[in-house]
């Protein structure tokens, strides 16, 4: 089933609407939530939690893109779990995801005394649609899917050390980008 057809059909209050959306993104939501968390059990609690935060904002909301709409509830859900574990000792990939990002992107509290978050995701939408392909796609999967740089080179057939020095390259010219955007750490 499409995602409008499922949107629809959580705008009119059919439940059915659930059982589709966990057809369709099941196996994503648990990917997004599963390179976040160490504990099945959280990935699984942040998942249903994602399932009702859809449910109860459509409507009024009705997103353009019900899989990244769902992925973004499921993440947000993930991050507040780590705080609420209180789990900074644990070394994930997504604790090095991003201290890799932190060499371009500072901290929350700079962002709030500079610029707001939507108007730095927008820079860095802007700055990723300028790259070519391939390296967005192995942006994305680091630092939005949280994927270790082994899982992206698996998925796309490379080299570990060619995903490390896309990464690395992207890094390095999304600085550039926003210290010309004037946004520097």
């Amino acid at each position: 089933m499409d995602d409008a057809s499922i949107i629809e059909m959580l705008w009119k209050r059919d439940e059915q609407a659930i059982t589709e959306m966990k057809n369709s993104y099941e196996r994503l939501c648990f990917h997004v939530a599963g390179n976040i968390l160490v504990q099945a059990e959280d990935s699984e609690e942040c998942v249903n939690s994602a399932y009702l935060d859809v449910w109860n904002s459509i409507p009024p909301n009705r997103p353009n893109n019900l899989k990244t709409y769902l992925c973004k509830l499921v993440k947000n859900c993930a991050l507040n779990k780590i705080k609420y574990n209180k789990a900074e000792k644990r070394a994930s990939d997504f604790k090095v995801s991003l201290d890799e990002l932190s060499e371009c992107v500072p901290d929350g509290s700079n962002i709030e005394e500079r610029m707001d978050a939507q108007q730095l995701g927008r820079l860095i939408s802007d700055f990723l649609r300028t790259q070519p392909e391939k390296y967005r796609k192995v942006f994305v999967r680091r630092y939005w899917f949280s994927d270790s740089v082994t899982e992206i080179a698996d998925f796309y057939g490379m080299n570990e050390k060619t995903v490390a020095t896309y990464l690395f390259r992207v890094r390095k010219k999304l600085k550039v980008f926003l210290e010309k955007a004037g946004y520097s750490i």
